[in-house]
């Protein structure tokens, strides 16, 4: 199979994997109305509620891998669509926009029967969806039928998703017809940010869980998140993922300044972190990670 042709292959299956990221990759209006602080001591909203005070989002890449044979030869190979957010909305380089708005539709999801649980002192939500598809590129037609499965979880002034798809891949390129595998993941975080950072005397810990994927398998992964400030007068951030089995981290992450209750360090692929401190008295944290070998997201609850 010649390199243009791959390279068409690749592209289509990343527009596959855009489409099996479910309506989340439909764009949507980023007109967020000012959030409305919930006081700390109030329960958990319910995700429908959570959406609408929704005013930051936050995205990994969206990332595919695809393995075919075509005419005894077997290719594999990836991709990653980088996203750039700005307040509740991320926008990739072709123009396709993800809104916080859009997550209403997981909130929708839920209430129409998805499974609903509990976690690590947070609600969770888990969606799946099966469809077929069919994508035309540059000589290329590509036909799937993926299996969609989003992990989503939520407390009072956040929530963060992981989403992930596998299934068989056919088609043809150039004439020449193929057949193999391809699989997707990306994660984001949302929810209604501080806008400012944590002050006082002393430390401060924030405890919660992770959702993660294996960019090799795909495979889901859950873990646990931990985010800490030593010196709350001069804040530095730190957040530690843990997930049994799997190192994912990096040392910048053990020390990150704050701006404006953001904090953020890496290259999207490699060793990206990035995340922001929610509620009035910074209750929550949320955020998403993006390295060489996992992507997912974090939300944490303020320890007394």
């Amino acid at each position: 199979m010649k390199s243009r042709t791959l390279a068409a292959l690749a592209a289509a299956v990343l527009t596959l994997a855009a489409c099996g990221g479910g309506s989340s990759m439909t764009g949507g209006d980023d007109g967020m109305p000012p959030p409305t602080d919930l006081p700390p001591t109030d329960p958990a909203p319910t995700l429908e509620q959570l959406v609408e005070r929704f005013d930051t989002l936050l995205s990994s890449a969206l990332h595919s891998r695809w393995s075919v044979t075509a005419e005894g030869e077997i290719v594999s190979d990836g991709s990653a669509e980088v996203m750039s957010c700005a307040g509740a909305r991320c926008t990739a380089a072709d123009g396709t926009a993800i809104a916080a708005r859009d997550l209403a539709v997981v909130a929708a999801a839920g209430r129409a029967g998805a499974r609903l649980g509990a976690r690590g002192g947070f609600d969770t939500v888990t969606t799946a969806e099966s469809f077929a598809t069919e994508e035309g590129l540059a000589g290329v037609t590509v036909m799937a039928s993926p299996e969609v499965t989003g992990y989503g979880f939520w407390g009072v002034h956040g929530f963060a998703a992981l989403t992930l798809g596998v299934g068989p891949l056919s088609g043809a390129a150039e004439g020449v017809p193929f057949e193999g595998t391809f699989g997707f993941a990306s994660a984001l975080a949302a929810g209604d940010a501080s806008g400012s950072h944590p002050a006082g005397m002393g430390s401060a810990t924030w405890t919660g869980i992770a959702e993660a994927a294996s960019k090799d398998t795909y495979e889901r992964l859950q873990g646990t998140a931990t985010v800490t400030i030593a010196d709350l007068s001069r804040p530095r951030v730190g957040v530690a993922i843990y997930v049994p089995g799997h190192a994912i981290g990096a040392p910048e992450w053990a020390d990150m300044p704050l701006t404006d209750g953001s904090f953020s360090t890496g290259t999207v692929g490699s060793d990206y972190l990035e995340g922001n401190f929610h509620g009035p008295a910074h209750e929550e944290a949320w955020g998403v990670f993006d390295t060489a070998a996992h992507v997912g997201a974090f939300g944490a609850k303020r320890e007394p």
